[in-house]
């Protein structure tokens, strides 16, 4: 209740205030004659002008170096789909790579077992010292020659296949900025 009689009254005043308030007239003026001059030409200093010219020069080679954007990216796009290519290639190469070096390295371990076990049972037992070392000479000889077979199974594998360089991704030249 008391809100509306608050607002109530702000009203009221404001009604009496537009009221009492006198309007005053804006007389017209005929349109001002103003004299055509023409607009003053700026004139470029010599050190701008020089600005002015290298910025333009900077701009056409920014232009060239555009054009020349454009056809890296678009030759970047064609050695990423052949790097693509490559390596999907590689991966297999990779998978039967190591897969047969695996086989090597296996046969190798069933060897060495197989001449650990030769010496265990060799030296097992009551032996003379000349059983033991004719035991741990054959033990040796069994493994230079499983080391002798690895090695040389390794170098006829050859090295693993190498991964293709990637691309290098072009650069976006820099606009020059204005003088």
């Amino acid at each position: 209740m008391i809100r509306k009689i608050s607002k109530s009254a702000a009203a009221a005043t404001l009604g009496l205030a537009l009221v009492l308030t006198g309007v005053s007239g804006a007389y017209a003026v005929d349109a001002p004659t103003t004299s055509e001059t023409p607009a003053p030409v700026a004139k470029v200093a010599k050190k701008d002008k020089a600005a002015i010219d290298a910025y333009k020069a900077a701009k056409a080679d920014y232009q060239v170096a555009i054009a020349a954007f454009k056809a890296s990216k678009q030759e970047y796009a064609a050695q990423k789909a052949a790097h693509k290519l490559a390596m999907d290639e590689l991966k297999p190469a990779l998978t039967a790579y190591a897969s047969a070096k695996k086989v090597i390295g296996q046969t190798f371990s069933s060897a060495m077992q197989a001449a650990k076990a030769t010496f265990d049972q060799a030296v097992a037992g009551e032996v003379t010292a000349e059983q033991k070392l004719a035991a741990k000479s054959a033990f040796e000889q069994a493994r230079t020659n499983a080391t002798a077979a690895r090695t040389a199974a390794l170098t006829a594998l050859g090295t693993a296949p190498v991964k293709p360089a990637a691309p290098v991704k072009p650069t976006k030249p820099v606009k020059p900025s204005r003088p």
